[in-house]
This record gives structure tokens, C-alpha cells and sequence, in this order.
């Protein structure tokens, strides 16, 4: 589908009934916990789209935090290359000109929830720690690790993930955010794409 297919609510909708699906279902599973974890409802903490590999996956994209369009009552409850966003589109098109097929890879968010502010708190941060180790636990194929953004950096430094997955350090690449924001300052965007390169050469 195109960037932005996620304007429709009708792939939204079918995006949502496949949810259950073996490979996505348990990054679904723990999304909720964490929503209920934070006294949120259930859909709160976004979904990862299940275009993406889910427990299949052979690398890990790490972000900040869930973005509007990531909500179910603003956009399609989803993480997703097809939100209707410029981080999803950016991300969308440069994936396509580098060859990275993202049904290899799983998106996620350091600070799962959504946050009251655009830059999480530390507090925020601090307790996403402990979801992360979490996450890796329901990727046993992770071969490679794109970081996007400071708190993404931040945060798998702090969790200790690099010790408690199997990914090489040479196999941890690290970028700007690939939002507007992310992308402004010079030479941002050329270290976005020569991150995105490092994967593709990373996972063959």
C-alpha cells in the first residue's frame, strides 16, 4: 500500500482484525499489559502494525514515544510505516530507496505509552526502562538494532539492553529521529540515511 494508506479507515479496520495474528499477537498482548499497568485502557499503548514481522523479526527499530496519529481515537492505534505522519512517510520512502523490506523489522517505542508532552519526562523514561528487556523477549531473531532519536539511544543504554539481547555491538546503529524536528538540524538527514544503509548492509 502507499505512504499514508492509514488515511482510510477501512485498512485501519483490517489492519485491527488481523491482530491476532501469531506473529503480532504477543507484542499486542504486551502492549496492554503496560496500558494496564499505567490504570490505561487497552488500545491506549499503540499497536505495532502487523505488516511488520512481529516474533519474525530481524531487527528492532527503536523510537521515542507514540506519536498522534498512533492513537486509536486520532489515527489508527497502530505503530506504523502507513500512518498518516511525516516520521511514518519518511521512514516509509527512505525504507523503499534503500532495499529494507519492513516486514523484517518490528517498530517500537523506548516510551511506549503516549506522553503528556512531545519530549517525555524522565520519569518517563526511566520507568519504560523495565518494558524493554520485555520486548526482546519476544524477538529471539533480532540480528541488528537501528536507534532513532536521543531517548531511544538513552534508553537501551540505561535498560542494559545491549547486555540482555543477543545482537552484536557492531550490529547497533544509531540516527536522528526521523521527524520534521528530527531531521532539521544540518546533516540530519544524511545520518538518518546512512543509518537506514547500516541495516540493510547489517542484515545481508
Amino acid at each position: 500500500m502507499p505512504a499514508r494508506a492509514n488515511r482510510s479507515s477501512a485498512v485501519i479496520h483490517a489492519k485491527h482484525a488481523r491482530l491476532s495474528e501469531p506473529h503480532i499477537a504477543p507484542f499486542v498482548a504486551l502492549a496492554d499489559e503496560i496500558a494496564a499497568a499505567r490504570g490505561l485502557t487497552p488500545g491506549d499503548v499503540p499497536y505495532p502494525d502487523p505488516e511488520f514481522a512481529g516474533t519474525a523479526a530481524r531487527a528492532l527499530v527503536l523510537l521515542q514515544s507514540p506519536g498522534p496519529k498512533t492513537s486509536r481515537t486520532k489515527g489508527s492505534g497502530l505503530l506504523s510505516l502507513e500512518n498518516d505522519d511525516p516520521s511514518a512517510e519518511r521512514c516509509y520512502h527512505l525504507y523503499r530507496r534503500a532495499g529494507l523490506d519492513w516486514r523484517e523489522l518490528l517498530h517500537w517505542n523506548a516510551i511506549p505509552w503516549p506522553t503528556a508532552l512531545s519530549k517525555p519526562s524522565s520519569t518517563d523514561l526511566r520507568e519504560a526502562l523495565a518494558w524493554l528487556p520485555r520486548l526482546l523477549e519476544l524477538m529471539p531473531h533480532v540480528e541488528a538494532v537501528l536507534l532513532l532519536g536521543d531517548y531511544a539511544k538513552v534508553a537501551w543504554k540505561r535498560a542494559g539492553a545491549a547486555d540482555l539481547s543477543q545482537t552484536p555491538l557492531d550490529r547497533i546503529f544509531e540516527g536522528p529521529h526521523p521527524s520534521d524536528l528530527g531531521v532539521m538540524r544540518p546533516g540530519a538527514k544524511e545520518r538518518l540515511w546512512a543509518a537506514i544503509e547500516q541495516l540493510v548492509d547489517a542484515l545481508g
